[in-house]
């Protein structure tokens, strides 16, 4: 009976372990400049699992080598990201999903529709702002 109770006190605590253990590394425990890359995250860093952390964090790391253009668009994602709900985010990952599934030909062409929009809607901004 008393093996019983080690045993069940033992694998308890390596559960309690590996829960602490998955929300590492906490935000406070980041560096200076992933902490500076990472910015826009910061306020739901907390909320993340470790496998969003993990990929933010290896984004941080490449970040250096990434081209200004890249950097701005990054940093963008991560505000947009930020900026919606939980609920919206459950959504965008479901159609991310689903797009992933689709044939290349079909990826690459409604990434091509959705650039064009986006072209479009700049123009469109631009010629608003014309005086």
């Amino acid at each position: 009976m008393a093996e019983f109770r080690l045993i069940i006190i033992v694998g308890g605590f390596f559960l309690f372990s590996f829960d602490v253990l998955a929300d590492k590394p906490p935000w406070k425990e980041l560096k200076p400049q992933q902490q500076k890359i990472l910015e826009p995250l910061a306020q739901n860093w907390k909320d993340m699992d470790s496998a969003r952390k993990k990929k933010w964090l290896n984004i941080a790391k490449r970040y250096s080598k990434m081209n200004s253009e890249e950097q701005q668009r990054i940093q963008s994602q991560m505000q947009d990201w930020n900026s919606l709900t939980t609920e919206q985010r459950q959504v965008a990952r479901k159609r991310y999903k689903k797009m992933e599934q689709l044939p290349v030909r079909k990826r690459q062409e409604i990434k091509q529709r959705w650039n064009e929009h986006e072209q479009f809607t700049e123009k469109s901004s631009e010629k608003a702002l014309e005086p």
